[in-house]
């Protein structure tokens, strides 16, 4: 039986190979427990990017973002302007096309009315909206953020929590839910057409005295991509309010974004002026706790500066102090 033998010097051989292995093992500096010893563990990604954005008058087209830019020494992060659904034309590609150009990424606040009508105005209702009444503009819309290819940011019907637009509960008639389900015919309509690179971010007001709980206005995480605030230190120009810190402006409303969501906030309107109304404050120091804010609260993905000259004087250049400021924090980021 010729097999056997040859077995036998088989096994004494791998018997001899793992004596030899256990030695060796045993003999290297730790033994065993360096052979048992875990890979080190993967160093952790950085944390995402805290992004600045701007709006100002006339963008993307006109000269005010230029000149905001060779002001503040860099391109922002992202450009907001904002589109009513009353504006004939589609998607607006070449404002989008400029925005990319610069580096920077488009967000569009999308604002379903005709802002010369007013908030009583009834055309676009968020009723008529979730029925599929206005599919055939979205359907235009989709097809165009689609053939754009990038990636664009639209803010539908901003600040619903509010009283001041016809989407806000309350006013028309409208109710929470049907704001809700307007949302949700927008989403799916992107859906429908491919849209991928279109991103809803919803976005409402800071909490107020008579504001609708966010809570019942939550579209659902499904049909999310991103979330926003807004909120402006009014510093005492708007009756009942007073100079506040960033940090005290949007406070409120992280707290309750925190509750409904763990996506990071964008606060995607902000501006403080010169001096509040009594003259105390200082926007150059309001500029660097924002900064500091967006720097060190995990819970901020971003900020976009309202530069307009509108209720007040929010634009960033107001004073040389506070334009330093801004350069300083868009380096310090």
């Amino acid at each position: 039986m010729p097999a056997v033998p040859s077995l036998l010097r088989r096994r004494s051989a791998a018997v001899l190979l793992l004596l030899l292995t256990v030695a060796v093992v045993t003999v290297l500096p730790g033994g065993a427990a360096q052979a048992k010893r875990k890979p080190a563990p993967a160093t952790p990604p950085p944390s995402p990017a805290k992004h600045v954005g701007v709006s100002t008058e006339g963008a993307p087209g006109g000269p005010e973002l230029q000149e905001l830019i060779t002001s503040i020494g860099q391109v922002p992060d992202e450009v907001m302007w904002f589109v009513a659904w009353s504006v004939p034309g589609g998607f607006p590609t070449a404002d989008a096309e400029r925005v990319r150009a610069l580096g920077a990424t488009p967000v569009i606040t999308w604002e379903p009315w005709d802002p010369s009508l007013g908030a009583g105005q009834t055309t676009y209702t968020p009723r008529s909206i979730a029925a599929g009444r206005h599919d055939a503009y979205l359907r235009q819309w989709a097809r165009g953020i689609r053939a754009f290819g990038s990636p664009v940011v639209l803010r539908f019907a901003h600040e619903m929590n509010g009283t001041w637009y016809p989407w806000s509960p309350g006013v028309n008639g409208t109710t929470a839910a049907d704001v809700v389900g307007a949302w949700r015919r927008v989403h799916a309509v992107l859906v429908k057409e491919r849209a991928t690179n279109a991103v809803l971010r919803w976005s409402p007001n800071v909490p107020f005295p008579g504001s609708t709980p966010m809570a019942q206005l939550w579209p659902g995480a499904t049909y999310v991509g991103q979330v926003g605030l807004d909120g402006y230190n009014w510093a005492g120009h708007l009756p009942g309010t007073t100079w506040l810190s960033f940090g005290d402006v949007v406070g409120q409303g992280l707290d309750e974004l925190s509750a409904l969501t763990s996506l990071p906030v964008h606060v995607s309107e902000t501006a403080s002026p010169e001096k509040a109304l009594d003259g105390t404050g200082n926007k150059a120091a309001w500029i660097r706790d924002m900064f500091a804010s967006l720097r060190d609260d995990p819970r901020l993905a971003g900020v976009t500066w309202f530069h307009h000259d509108k209720e007040l004087d929010w634009r960033i250049p107001s004073s040389p102090a506070a334009t330093a400021a801004f350069r300083e924090g868009l380096s310090s980021r």
